[in-house]
């Protein structure tokens, strides 16, 4: 080979991943939850929260004027109270962020991003690159905008796509982060997978999942009270144990360091928990999740405690390191 010539980039094999990403799509779309509503999500949210998104450019070019810098409309802080979409909402992000070790030059991914609460967090917290994927283009529509709000959003990057089939290179991240992800997910062979492939070798993954109990062992006591956040029926319930789970990362060659039970604390806190409501007496009362998962989100909620009652799931914060 000439000496300065560059050698070719060898090409990545996508065609196993991309049938795995597209049987997920498909189960998505299949379906009887259509997260994020009618395709005007952003533009709903933005009039909740009393904006013009036509004016938005301008505000964001003045932001980029050095000679009159304005701040944002909002903080990140502004909107945890509708922006954390998981149980135990902006206070489980937290506890899970005390785990990470991100720095300004991190680069952090965090998958099944929704409407990007934790992702402005992290970013504003740590100040580190904060990627986003979420297979739902109405939350990815949406986590843009609060992105843009509250000036984070050269700290974000949102993508809408699928988590089996991931459009990052090898090695590219130094922190995967997942939060109520993995059950909305059939084939977690491939997802963990994908971690693993764009986490650098020494990364951490970082998740607060939803797992069935360890203690139930017949097919009908992991049967769950249904309708629940994630699923309608229970071809669409893709819930496995924490046992299941720990096998697969510890074949994949990931390393247990942190296994945390807090199942309890989430329980505790449903019963204090509206599902139609926020606090914050700021904003309007229609920001809040029903708006971003369903009408019926208060009777899936209702289930997810209930279930949470009779020991029939279990919450799990895990940190794992890939070898």
């Amino acid at each position: 080979m000439h000496p300065h010539k560059k050698r070719p980039k060898p090409r990545r094999k996508f065609g196993m991943r991309r049938e795995q990403g597209a049987k997920e799509e498909r189960a998505m779309e299949k379906s009887s939850i259509k997260y994020g509503g009618d395709g005007n999500l952003a533009k709903r949210v933005a009039s909740l929260l009393e904006v013009d998104i036509a004016n938005l450019n301008n505000h964001a070019n003045d932001q980029n004027d050095k000679n009159s810098p304005q701040k944002p409309l909002f903080s990140a802080k502004d909107f945890s109270v509708f922006d954390h979409l998981h149980s135990r909402g902006r206070a489980s992000t937290q506890e899970l962020s005390e785990y990470l070790s991100a720095h300004p030059g991190s680069k952090l991914l965090d998958i099944g991003c929704g409407i990007g609460g934790p992702a402005r967090f992290i970013a504003e917290r740590f100040v580190c690159k904060v990627y986003g994927i979420d297979l739902t283009k109405d939350f990815c529509e949406t986590a843009i905008l609060l992105n843009r709000l509250c000036g984070l959003d050269k700290r974000i990057d949102i993508t809408h796509g699928n988590a089996c089939d991931m459009p990052y290179d090898d090695g590219h991240f130094d922190i995967v982060w997942t939060q109520h992800t993995s059950m909305n997910i059939a084939d977690k062979k491939t997802f963990y997978s994908e971690i693993k492939r764009v986490l650098k070798p020494g990364g951490t993954f970082l998740f607060h999942d939803i797992f069935s109990n360890d203690t139930l062992k017949t097919s009908e006591e992991r049967q769950i009270q249904l309708p629940v956040p994630w699923a309608s029926q229970p071809e669409h319930n893709h819930l496995i144990t924490g046992e299941a789970t720990r096998d697969i990362l510890k074949d994949l060659g990931f390393h247990r360091e942190i296994w945390t039970d807090v199942t309890a604390e989430t329980h505790l806190w449903f019963h204090n928990y509206s599902a139609t409501d926020n606090d914050d007496h700021k904003l309007s009362k229609e920001l809040n999740p029903a708006l971003f998962i369903g009408k019926d989100f208060p009777e899936r909620a209702k289930n997810l405690k209930k279930n949470l009652a009779l020991n029939k799931t279990s919450v799990i914060q895990g940190v794992f390191r890939k070898c």
